[in-house]
Parts: structure tokens; C-alpha cells; sequence
């Protein structure tokens, strides 16, 4: 029976690979040494050589991307240093807390939230190829990014009343998918 050391089930870059060559580590290694000493002109090359580095090594694509798009060295030194084979620490990430929101806000703010969710259903479906006269396909919109005219407040209030739920980046969906088909 195969069980993850605790170190990659709480990793966050994902499963480790399992298979690294010496000389792959150590191309790894020069490359983001190379990326640490050069300035942000003359770095492009070098994230561009590290990105199919870390391909070639079987890191999680994501992860890949994330550090290389957002030019992370102090990312990239920790993912060297999980490669090979140490331990990381993770910090904790705060507790947000939940603010008080009115009832009637919430009210508002869920009426503009099913409003929005069913025009953007709307107006996938009103594309052509899309619709009962064609192939029949539906939309696929789960979640969408809330209206603006309410606070993050507001929405985290409504998650944690359990009405919303938080799909990433940005993106909440209804618990009970309740907006129908008017």
C-alpha cells in the first residue's frame, strides 16, 4: 500500500515527481541561480529556459505556470528546494473574518447575483449553435463573478451563510442552483 508523506499531501506544488535526474536537478539549480542574479530586462530567456525545465522534470503544470507567469524567484527557490527532497514549511493563511451584513442587503445582493447568473445564461444561449433549433446543447455557466454594486463582504457573508459557494478567482456559484428558466 502506497501512503504520501506528509510533506506532499500538504505540498503546494502538488505530487511530487518521481523521478529526477542529477543533471536535471542541477540545470534547475543554474537556471534559477542564473534567474536570481539577473535583472527583470535580462530575465525573459531564463524563465523561458526554467519553464521547459520544470516541464522536462514532470512538475505540475500549473504550478509551472503560476511561478513562470508571475516571475516568482522566492517561489521558484522553494520549489527547488521541495525537488530535492526537503522539507517546506506552510504558513497558515489568516482566517478572514466574517463580517455582520443586513439581512436585507443580502436580500439585494442575491436578487442581483440571479439576475446576473440568467442573463449570462441567456446570453450563452442566444449564440448560434446553441439552443433547442440546433443541437440542443444548454449552458454550461455554474458561477460567475458577482455584481460590483455590493462589497467582498457582502459575498463572503452570503458563503458563509451557505447560500454562495467560492469556485476561485473571484467566482461564486449558487448552493441551490434555484435562478430557472423564466
Amino acid at each position: 500500500m502506497y501512503s504520501l508523506a506528509m510533506s506532499e499531501v500538504s505540498s503546494p506544488f502538488g505530487k511530487r515527481p518521481t523521478q529526477i535526474t542529477p543533471t536535471l536537478l542541477s540545470e534547475l539549480v543554474a537556471t534559477a541561480d542564473a534567474i536570481a542574479t539577473s535583472d527583470a530586462a535580462t530575465a525573459g530567456p531564463k524563465w523561458g529556459a526554467m519553464h521547459k525545465a520544470l516541464l522536462k522534470a514532470k512538475v505540475d503544470p500549473q504550478v509551472i505556470m503560476r511561478l513562470v507567469a508571475a516571475r516568482d524567484a522566492a517561489g521558484l527557490a522553494l520549489l527547488i528546494r521541495w525537488l530535492r527532497g526537503e522539507e517546506i514549511a506552510i504558513e497558515a493563511k489568516p482566517v478572514v473574518a466574517v463580517v455582520q451584513v443586513e439581512i436585507e442587503v443580502q436580500r439585494s445582493a442575491m436578487r442581483a447575483f440571479r439576475k446576473r447568473l440568467r442573463f449570462a445564461r441567456l446570453d450563452a444561449e442566444s449564440r448560434l449553435g446553441v439552443g433547442p433549433m440546433s443541437s440542443g446543447k444548454r449552458n454550461e455557466i455554474d458561477a460567475i463573478i458577482p455584481p460590483r454594486e455590493f462589497g467582498v463582504e457582502v459575498w463572503e457573508a452570503l458563503v458563509a451563510a451557505g447560500r454562495l459557494r467560492r469556485e476561485g478567482g473571484g467566482f461564486y456559484a449558487l448552493v441551490n442552483d434555484d435562478v430557472g428558466d423564466e
